[in-house]
This record gives structure tokens, sequence and C-alpha cells, in this order.
């Protein structure tokens, strides 16, 4: 079992300092299996730069609608679909996931020209089909809301449980936080949250917390508002849950600079024994073993 940090920026950067980084995204390999927890900007070239073909990721899982971390959508869907004929993807997300996926996808959805041009057009099945050998069937999704906490999907070896611990723009954007366990070891993606007890619940005893750490400390507009957590808050988390290593990620445009991350280390570990790692995109993380690459 592996998770690969495709994308570790957070919000919306017209920065320098954060041109590098991917939007959000994490890429779990278990077993025989792809899966993908939010798709941000870039999330397809990212994919691809870690070695991953995304033909051969079906389940997509969504944190939440922010654009930040939905707005890679069209390119991972629309690119494999043409250049392979990659064309039905499970979608697990919150409420409001499956009038998204209709109005980029659907008939009369954005890219609905798009699709009738390619799927239709005589001269474009002639220039695909031979290409990909196979009729290019239009996108086709099977859309799940997640409107419960527990098991949302079971694979072969494997399983997804949501959370819907994560407190962030409710009621307008309703966040889940993911676990998959498997006979290897657990990861638990949180996507945007401050620091909260549920988390820590439901996080109990993971080999890998992949964890929002926006801020560098709780003051001014973040005083009282736990939309997102800080190093120190960070570190009391995973050491409450028991978590083996913590990965800092969803790192704003306002914090994204050497002298302001090199403080991240020694707040985790004013808490934290186990290991730390500061999220860059395509790490590699190794579990259980926590190795990165």
């Amino acid at each position: 079992m592996k998770a690969i940090m495709i994308g570790t920026s957070g919000g919306i950067s017209l920065a320098e300092s954060n041109v590098n980084r991917a939007g959000p995204a994490v890429l779990i390999e278990v077993g025989d299996d792809l899966i993908i927890f939010d798709v941000g900007r870039s999330a397809l070239q990212n994919v691809l730069k870690s070695g991953y073909s995304p033909v051969n990721i079906e389940q997509i899982f969504l944190t939440h609608l922010h654009s930040d971390h939905i707005v890679g959508l069209p390119d991972f869907i629309l690119s494999p679909w043409i250049t392979s004929g990659h064309s039905q993807w499970e979608v697990y997300g919150p409420e409001g996931t499956r009038t998204l996926f209709d109005r980029l996808f659907g008939v009369d959805g954005a890219f609905e020209a798009d699709i009738l041009a390619r799927a239709n057009s005589k001269s474009s099945r002639e220039l695909i089909e031979p290409r990909i050998g196979k009729e290019l069937n239009r996108p086709s999704f099977n859309i799940i809301e997640v409107s419960q906490p527990g098991i949302i999907y079971e694979g072969e070896s494997w399983e997804v449980l949501a959370s819907f611990a994560p407190k962030h723009i409710q009621p307008w954007l309703i966040s889940i936080a993911f676990r998959v366990n498997s006979e290897d070891g657990s990861v638990v993606i949180t996507g945007d949250t401050g620091p909260h007890a549920d988390i820590i619940e439901f996080a109990k005893g993971c080999d890998l917390l992949i964890h929002d750490c926006s801020i560098k400390e709780r003051t001014g507009h973040y005083a009282t508002r736990l939309v997102h957590t800080d190093p120190i808050s960070l570190g009391k988390v995973a050491s409450e849950a028991s978590a083996k290593v913590v990965v800092a990620t969803h790192i704003s445009r306002r914090e994204d600079y050497p002298e302001v991350l090199s403080t991240y280390r020694g707040f985790v570990e004013e808490n934290f024994a186990g290991q730390f790692v500061l999220g860059e995109d395509l790490q590699v993380i190794d579990i259980p073993a926590g190795t990165i690459r």
C-alpha cells in the first residue's frame, strides 16, 4: 500500500511561491487498485509524473466541493477518455456532487459540445477509434452522494470509510474525511478542517494521517475559526490519534516560503513523537513502513 501526494497546495493562489505545488489530490495504491482523493489543478499531470496512468483510476473520492479541490476534474476525466476510451467512473462525494458532474459532463453540461463533437462526429471517430481500438462511448458516472458516516466502499482487500468530522464551511460546503483500511495498513485523508475531536477518533491508530495544515498559527482571522489547522494543533491531533506518520498538506500561499515551512517540524514535534512529513508534490509514502521517496 502506498500514498502518493499528487498535489499539496491549498486555496486559490496566484502567488509565485505556490506555483510548484499542484492542487489538493492524494493517490492511494492498494493491492491492484488505484483510487484518488480530490482532483485539484494539475492532478492529471502529476499522476502521470508519478508513473501511474489515470486510465487505471476508476474511483474518485471528493472531500468537499471548494474549487481548489475539484478544478482539475475536466482534464482528469476528458483527457483519458479521448486518449484511451476510458469512460466509466465511480464518484463519491458530499451532497452536490451529482449536480457538479451533470453540469460539467451531462447532457447540456459545460462540455457537451466537446463530448458530442468527439463522440458523434464521423471525422473525430475515424481519428480516435482506430487509436484506442474500440468505440468511443460518452463518459458515464456512478455518483454516490455520501450522507452517512461509516463504510462507503468495499474493494477486494480494502474498504473506505467516511466521517463528517471536518468542520469547514457548512452548510454550503459539507466536508468529508476518508479512511482507507487494508490488510497492509490504514490511511486517513481529512480534506479541509480545523483540529477536531471527532477527527482524532476517526484516525485512531492509523498508519498515515494526511491532514490540513494551512496556517502557521491561530491568530487574526483564524484565532477562533476552526476551518483550517496549524502545526501545533496538528501535532496534538496526530498524538491523540496515535498516528504513526502525519503529513502536513494543503499548504497555503501565505505560508509557502522555506523560512516559514522550516518551523513546522518543531511546532508539530512539541506534541507528536511519531514521524512528521512536510507534504511535497510527488512524495511516495509506503504503508505501513513510512518510507518516503
